[in-house]
């Protein structure tokens, strides 16, 4: 059977492993979007209007399930998770099937033959499903312990303007101050407030309150200004900042 897949996975190995995975098992399934963040998985889902989509659960920009909410009625769900607990619930609500990583062939297998059944009905209501699903709200991050010339200090987040990787560091871009923490731009994602702060790229996280400007050249690309400094957007997370 002729269908069309989304694949939304923020690591890039794992979703050149799950497409070539698919073009094994299951040659007419045809990939329309790939999307490295949960922003461009929604945007995905809005041009390509996929068949199937494959969302791993914690994305940067919007996680899996809040993707898959937007998906419940309009196309089948795959979820893609190292954690057991997501996918044995969804496994038994029959609604939708769960890939672990790493990626088993025969487990796929099985999954994509589940899939197959259920394209011949339309995709389910999952509403009930999320809602069981999604955890309650995480604390979020107030305050990080910063290296500082030679001193350490505590850093509020609401006074940093930007986290930025810097080789083995994050670089905190303050208004009037630049520290350093060890924690990797992915681990702090998760415990920053998103109504906050948003990702412009795999390197960057800006705190939206303090960007100065927004900037376009001709041919696509995006600059943000935080704290004098100007950090590039990444194509799939412009969408966010286009109505700046």
């Amino acid at each position: 059977m002729n269908a069309t897949a989304l694949i939304a996975e923020d690591e890039p190995l794992l979703r050149e492993q799950l497409r070539e995975a698919l073009a094994a098992q299951w040659p007419a399934l045809r990939v329309v979007a790939e999307a490295a963040d949960g922003v461009a998985a929604l945007a995905a889902l809005v041009e390509h209007r996929p068949d199937v989509a494959f969302l791993d659960i914690r994305m940067p920009g919007a996680s899996g399930l809040e993707v898959a909410r937007a998906a419940s009625g309009r196309c089948h769900v795959v979820f893609l998770t190292a954690y057991d607990e997501y996918a044995l619930a969804a496994f038994d609500a029959g609604a939708v099937d769960y890939l672990l990583k790493p990626l088993d062939p025969a487990r796929l297998a099985r999954a994509l033959e589940r899939l197959r059944q259920r394209l011949a009905s339309p995709p389910a209501d999952l509403r009930g499903l999320l809602d069981r699903l999604t955890p309650a709200e995480p604390a979020r991050l107030r305050w990080i312990h910063a290296a500082s010339g030679l001193q350490m200090r505590i850093v509020a987040v609401d006074e940093v303007a930007a986290f930025v990787a810097e080789a083995k560091y994050t670089r905190l871009l303050g208004v009037g101050f630049d520290a350093h923490i060890r924690k990797t731009i992915k681990e702090l994602a998760g415990g920053l407030d998103p109504a906050r702060f948003c990702q412009v790229s795999r390197g960057a996280v800006v705190n939206i309150g303090r960007i100065e400007r927004v900037e376009r050249d001709g041919g696509g690309g995006m600059r943000l200004w935080v704290a004098g400094t100007a950090l590039t957007v990444s194509q799939p997370y412009q969408a966010q900042f286009r109505q700046m």
